[in-house]
């Protein structure tokens, strides 16, 4: 570990040890920032099966730190693991009818340059991002209970964090980034936290891992080894390679208004499977039958809330922006926004508490109108692939020219000329805090 920039007034604390925790904990120690992390579980683990980061991120990931970057390359499936396929590198996704007279025909073939389509587990990845941790800066067993901030006089007070093992520590800067139920965001923004609870999003869905023999069987070779969508009215389903093509990661999303279950998956029956699947054609029909769970999982939502900082408290990932998996943008959401807060706690004139603070002022202000619309724009891609989206429906050049525009807002992003205007911001509130204490 790189020793402690002796001009950094401060330790920054992580509430949370997830992917996009780890991965702002290793982009600020590359930069010589101390961190602590305190994680809810006796041990690092990571809940969901596969993981894709779009070319944003996957830009972003370099630039965080490039041991992050070579970690990913080295554990992604790509279409080029199924020989015969190469061509397929840079291809995303391909979007296929489900329904009507063009069922089985292709829509579009989207392309996500240079990277295509790259998967792999989320458990893999995180275990890979802990060799990177040092041992000594976690603390495991830690749910937070609560935290309370004193700035004190000279705005240089503490934080204090109790856990519910009874426990208690004080912190400099904290960052939560602890999920979709975030503790850190109900304690920094108490009374908003309670009205922008997470909220089901209008679909649920059924998914499996099926071995590629079976999957092939089902839907012939190339649906089986080019990751797909299948388009259809009122409910749309994907499958896509992972573990070098070994296995196929599948799923059927059904728009349904309501969901009366008070947990987040509701048992279900194949018959329920099948009754959700009768409006689709034989390529989802087939992955249907062959589901091993018939289980419904809600898809969740965060909505948006009106600030990602307070004083010397900020929230990452889905702490802060929850979104629905239609676009495969959440994780690599969390990565961008580590990467603008690693890039401006690092900068030399970040040195004390109060700087810190400006510095969370300025990501907030970056971050949050881009990640607030991918929440957006990820419910509307719901009702894009379910052919409901309002002004587009099932009108073939629509399709395609909506589909393409709003993954290109996406994708083009300029990763390093964010974290330049974020610094640009930070500029204006430490010129600001200078010329107040003058």
């Amino acid at each position: 570990m790189n020793k402690p920039d002796p001009q950094k007034n401060f330790t920054v604390t992580i509430i949370g040890g997830g992917i996009g925790g780890l991965a702002l904990a290793v982009g600020l120690l590359r930069r010589n920032i101390c961190v602590q992390i305190y994680e809810a579980a006796p041990a690092f683990k990571e809940v969901g099966l596969g993981l894709s980061i779009g070319p944003a991120a996957h830009r972003a990931m370099p630039l965080l730190d490039p041991h992050i970057r070579d970690i990913y390359d080295a554990l992604i499936t790509t279409h080029a693991d199924s020989p015969g396929y190469e061509s397929f590198r840079q291809t995303w996704f391909e979007i296929v009818w489900a329904t009507g007279a063009q069922e089985g025909e292709l829509l579009l073939n989207l392309k996500a340059l240079p990277s295509g389509q790259t998967t792999l587990r989320r458990a893999s990845f995180l275990e890979a991002l802990v060799s990177l941790v040092p041992s000594e800066i976690v603390h495991f067993g830690k749910r937070l209970e609560s935290l309370i901030e004193d700035d004190g006089n000279d705005g240089n007070g503490g934080i204090l964090l109790r856990f519910d093992d009874g426990s208690s520590a004080r912190a400099d800067m904290v960052i939560g980034c602890d999920g979709i139920k975030s503790r850190v965001k109900e304690a920094m923004l108490p009374v908003e936290s309670q009205l922008t609870q997470p909220r089901y999003s209008g679909m649920y869905c059924y998914r499996a891992v099926l071995d590629m023999d079976e999957m092939v069987e089902a839907v012939g070779d190339q649906r089986a080894r080019v990751s797909t969508l299948y388009v259809g009215r009122g409910a749309y389903a994907i499958s896509y390679p992972i573990m070098r093509a070994e296995k196929v990661n599948t799923g059927l999303y059904i728009l349904r208004d309501e969901w009366d279950y008070e947990d987040w998956i509701r048992p279900a029956t194949k018959e329920d499977l099948r009754r959700d699947a009768s409006g689709m054609g034989r390529y989802a029909k087939a992955l249907a039958e062959r589901m091993p769970d018939p289980s419904q999982w809600a898809l969740f939502e965060h909505p948006h809330i009106s600030t990602y900082c307070r004083g010397r408290v900020t929230i990452l990932g889905d702490a802060a922006h929850a979104s629905t998996p239609h676009q495969g943008a959440g994780a690599g959401q969390a990565i961008e926004d580590a990467h603008v807060l690693a890039e401006l706690l690092s900068d030399s004139r970040v040195t004390s508490i109060p700087d810190a603070v400006a510095a969370f002022k300025a990501y907030d202000q970056v971050r949050r109108p881009r990640s607030q619309r991918v929440v957006t724009s990820s419910k509307e891609g719901a009702r894009l692939l379910c052919l409901c989206l309002d002004g587009v429906g099932d009108d073939e050049d629509k399709l395609r020219k909506t589909f393409q525009e709003r993954l290109r807002w996406l994708w083009d992003l300029d990763v390093q000329g964010q974290a330049e205007q974020a610094r640009e911001k930070m500029t204006g509130y430490l010129n600001a805090s200078c010329k107040s204490r003058l």
